[in-house]
């Protein structure tokens, strides 16, 4: 070019300041709202299952009787040998899933000062989930409350009391009735380690999770223990309730591990004193009765031996 004689023209450009955690940042920020469309999409879907089995709920009733013998009175497959040792397997896949979550919240509560080998978020999410889902709500408030028998108690399966709807609470049962399936909850619970998969292979783990609680409610079905509508409640109820904690300990603005963490430190360090205190009291008590009843036998001890105080012979 005229005017630069040899000298060539060079270009430089700045690059651009790269975010090394952009992407993972925006994943996070994905995972918010994809939280809350599961959790909305998950109440949609209870009360259109809820619609249809209120509308229809010889369903019930249909699904039930595809397992019956009519001729024997019975659900064959509750009388499978082979049937009850798949039941008894999968009844404690949530327990082994679960119990490592356990372990570690034990053990910060017993040795507040060790580090956490599971993040503080997804052990109480685990934990958490695991006893507000199949524990209080499917078990403690609609099974022992809801009062819906069983297939094998209504009189169309052999039995005595009359079929209720899913909807209609206060029936002939009394304690650990039909609504919902408590082993379905239990299944369907694992959709909580699932969702810990990695984003591109959570669809799969958590279809996997799905059909797994399926499979179990299913086998409830064919027992003559559940009804169909049932297992899909307690499906929808646990996994709402999932949603609901996986929303609020591990959504992007919520999750704090190192807030979580010294919480849970100052719980521990709060239960230590409590105990301590406790022990001390008792230790108190005991040491007063003890010299109260050391005091009550020499007492005795001098009534009953008047004359050794005397000196007589």
């Amino acid at each position: 070019m005229r005017g630069l004689g040899h000298k060539a023209l060079i270009f430089v450009t700045r690059p651009r300041p790269t975010r090394p955690f952009a992407s993972a940042g925006a994943l996070y920020l994905e995972e918010t709202p994809v939280a809350r469309r599961w959790l909305l999409a998950t109440l949609v879907l209870g009360l259109v299952v809820g619609l249809i089995f209120a509308i229809f709920p010889g369903l019930d009733l249909w699904a039930a009787s595809l397992f019956y013998d009519s001729e024997s009175g019975k659900f064959p497959m509750s009388r499978s040998e082979d049937w009850e040792t798949v039941r008894n397997l999968a009844y404690w896949v949530p327990y082994l899933l679960v119990a490592p979550s356990v372990f570690v919240l034990v053990r910060k509560l017993v040795f507040p000062r060790t580090k956490m080998i599971i993040a503080p978020s997804i052990a109480l999410f685990l934990v958490g989930s695991f006893i507000a889902g199949p524990g209080v709500v499917s078990n403690l408030i609609l099974k022992e409350n809801w009062g819906r028998p069983r297939p094998i108690q209504v009189e169309q399966f052999g039995g005595k009391a009359d079929f209720e709807p899913w909807w209609r609470p206060g029936g002939a049962c009394q304690r650990n009735c039909s609504f919902v399936s408590g082993e379905g909850s239990l299944a369907f619970w694992t959709v909580a380690p699932a969702m810990l998969a990695p984003p591109a292979a959570r669809p799969f783990t958590m279809g996997a999770a799905v059909l797994y609680g399926i499979s179990v409610g299913g086998l409830r079905v064919g027992f003559g223990r559940h009804f169909l509508s049932d297992v899909l409640f307690a499906g929808i109820v646990t996994i709402g309730v999932v949603l609901l904690f996986y929303y609020l300990l591990l959504a992007p603005g919520r999750r704090n591990d190192a807030k979580l963490e010294a919480r849970l430190d100052s719980i521990a360090f709060g239960l230590h004193r409590g105990i301590a205190a406790l022990l001390a009291g008792i230790g108190t008590v005991m040491a007063r009765i003890g010299a109260g009843l050391r005091h009550s036998g020499q007492t005795l001890q001098r009534r009953s031996h008047p004359d050794e105080k005397s000196g007589a012979p």
